[in-house]
This record gives structure tokens, sequence and C-alpha cells, in this order.
């Protein structure tokens, strides 16, 4: 009897054992799971489509003019409301770099603007860049941080690889092609052939089926962005985010953010589509992108939130993360956990800071550009 009660006894154990292991796995999952990464996949093209283009381009951009304002009249419609804030930020920054203008309607073949969209290749971003291309071009790329998702900065790096590509290329059809299918395809495919035409190299069959259907996408597209009432669409919004960067504590849910300044989390994670897990990086400071209407409210707000603290593991070790308690209630933070800095720089219409400056100071000849900027963005406002 004795002996039998020793095994229940001991079976019970065994089972609260397991309960309380299962419990803390599940816990764990559900703090992996605040860390997980915002990504949507891009669109792609029908092979069928690709497959029965006709060789001549006018024909080409005359079926894909087609094609955007019927079969995907939605989906373009879609792409104009979304980059509709961002083009000012492209144009000023293509001339910037002194690039056509023109290239910025890239960006809506590309991604159609989505900052979170990512590629079956693993491109990433508004410009979708690969990992090794995005850091030749200065993008950084960590557990925290993916720049290629910052429509700013990945901007400058496209604008630059775009223009690295012309000095490579000196055809701007040449360079449209690489971008999409990368310099060293394009090259190989020219040097094998002795081709120095765009055409014949495209009806060569060396480069994909996909790259032949992508400049008169381009072509399609940009016509239809700089006359779309003349195809049956909505003029674009080209109101330019009027934003101000503000340092924060590192460490800190996003959520955390939108509920003290009373901003709408998607704008907020749009803003900063460069913060892989919704958390600003922990460990330090971080320069965060608020509408600046809410930025007064947001830095007064933040210290009185309350907070719960959660403990992770990470790649980089174990980190401690600040995120929004159930009841969400007034609490002051410790001390010692909190920093916030009010001085910025206010970014709109008529101030885009390249977002390249590391400390507040900023040399001559950085002003002269962000004054630049500043006056472009006036004349087109």
């Amino acid at each position: 009897m004795k002996n039998k009660n020793f095994w229940i006894v001991w079976l019970i154990f065994l089972s609260l054992l397991g309960n309380c292991f299962l419990l803390t796995l599940n816990a764990q999952e559900n703090k992996e799971e605040e860390l997980s990464e915002h990504i949507e996949k891009v669109e792609v093209l029908p092979e069928e489509i690709v497959k029965n283009l006709s060789p001549d381009v006018n024909s080409q951009i005359a079926f894909f003019v087609k094609y955007f304002t019927n079969e995907k009249r939605e989906v373009v419609e879609r792409w104009f409301k979304r980059c509709g804030p961002f083009l000012p930020y492209f144009k000023v920054i293509f001339r910037e770099e002194n690039i056509p203008e023109d290239l910025i309607y890239l960006a809506m073949v590309e991604s159609g603007c989505n900052p979170f969209a990512v590629s079956k290749a693993g491109a990433v971003g508004i410009w979708q860049f690969i990992e090794k291309t995005g850091k030749v071009y200065g993008l950084k790329i960590d557990f925290w941080i993916d720049e290629r998702k910052d429509f700013v900065k990945s901007t400058y790096a496209a604008a630059k690889y775009l223009k690295k590509l012309y000095e490579i290329f000196g055809d701007w059809r040449l360079v449209v092609a690489s971008y999409n299918a990368g310099e060293g395809r394009v090259l190989r495919a020219l040097r094998a052939k002795n081709f120095i035409d765009y055409w014949k190299l495209m009806m060569s069959g060396s480069i994909p089926m996909e790259t032949f259907a992508y400049l008169p996408q381009w072509l399609a597209i940009t016509l239809i962005a700089k006359d779309p009432l003349k195809y049956g669409f909505t003029p674009l919004n080209e109101t330019p985010w009027d934003y101000v960067e503000i340092s924060v504590p590192g460490g800190l849910d996003l959520r955390v953010f939108a509920l003290a300044g009373d901003i709408d989390l998607d704008t907020l994670k749009k803003l900063n589509a460069e913060l892989r897990r919704e958390f600003t990086p922990p460990g330090g400071t971080y320069p965060l992108k608020v509408p600046f209407s809410s930025a007064k409210k947001l830095s007064s707000n933040l210290k009185n939130l309350s907070l719960k603290e959660i403990s992770l593991n990470t790649p980089m070790g174990k980190v401690s993360l600040w995120t929004l308690t159930e009841k969400e209630e007034i609490q002051e933070i410790p001390e010692e956990n909190f920093f916030i800095n009010s001085k910025s720089n206010r970014k709109e219409g008529k101030n885009i800071n390249s977002q390249k400056k590391k400390s507040s100071t900023t040399s001559s000849k950085t002003k002269s550009k962000t004054q630049s900027r500043k006056k472009n963005l006036k004349k087109k406002r």
C-alpha cells in the first residue's frame, strides 16, 4: 500500500514537473513571437505572361499599360496609395545623386513601395536589396536592424547602386536590366555573346525571362504614374511624411511609443520599418522616427507608462526588453532604464535629412546638402 502511494505521489510530481516545463516553453515561445519579423511576399509576374510577350518594346509597353489599368488596377491603386508619402523623398534623393528621376518608379515594380516586402530570393525592402549588395552600399543588417527597410537610407543606397551600374554599362536600359538580374549576369551575357545592344541581349535567351519583362513594366508604370488621370487612376497624393527623430531608450516595444504619443501603430511601423523585431535595439538609445505632431506628447508621457520587463535569449545573449502591461497603467519606469532626448531634427516636406548623420556635429558639406534638399522640396510642393 505504501509502495502504491509512493508511485501515485511520484506520478503526480512528474506530471506537475511536465506542466511547468510546458508552461516555461510556451512562455518562451510567446516571447519569441513578440520578436517575430514582419515580412510580406513580393507579388511575382505570372510566367505565362512573360513567355508570350511580343519581342517589340512598344508592344510590350502597351501590353503592360493595359495589364496595369485592367487586370491589376486594384494592385496599382494600392501601390499609388502606399508610394505617395515616399515619392517626394525618392525624387529629392535621386536628384541629389544626379540620376534620372523616372527611375524612382522602379520602386513600384520592385515592391509596390512596401518596406516589408521579401522576395523568394531573399531580397528585402522597397528597393529589394539582397544582403550582400545592401551591406556593400552601407546598409546595416543585424538581428535588430535591417536598413534595407529604411525608406531614406535604402533609397540612397539604390541611387548609388544605379549610378554605379551606369558607370559600368553607360546605357540606362542595361542599368535597369542589371538592377533586376544583377550586373554580373548581364556582363557575362554581354561578353559571351559579344553584344553591346540591349535588345539583342534581351532576345538572345541569355538572361532570365523575368528581366526581359522588367524594362517594359517599369516604362508602363512610369507612364501611368506621371499621368494617372489619362488611365483612369486617381492622382497620387505625394504629401511626404511629416516626422521627427527623437533619441529614445533601447529595448522598448514600438507599442509603448504608440501609446505614449497617441500614434497609429501601423504608421509608426512604416516610419521605422528597419526595426526587424519591432523593438528598439537594446543596450543604448535609438533615433526613432515619429510624427512631428506626436513628439512632444510622447516625450512627456513615456516616463509614466506602466511597463513590464521580459527577458529573452537572443543570438547575442540574454537581453531585457520592455513592453506594455496588460492594464497599461501609469507607473514610473526606474530611472536607470529610461532616457529620452527631445532635441531632434524635424523631417517633413521642407526638410529631408539624409539620416547619415551619426552625431550632433554636421560638416559644412552636409549642411549644404540638407539646405539644397529643403529648397528642392519647397519647389516641389
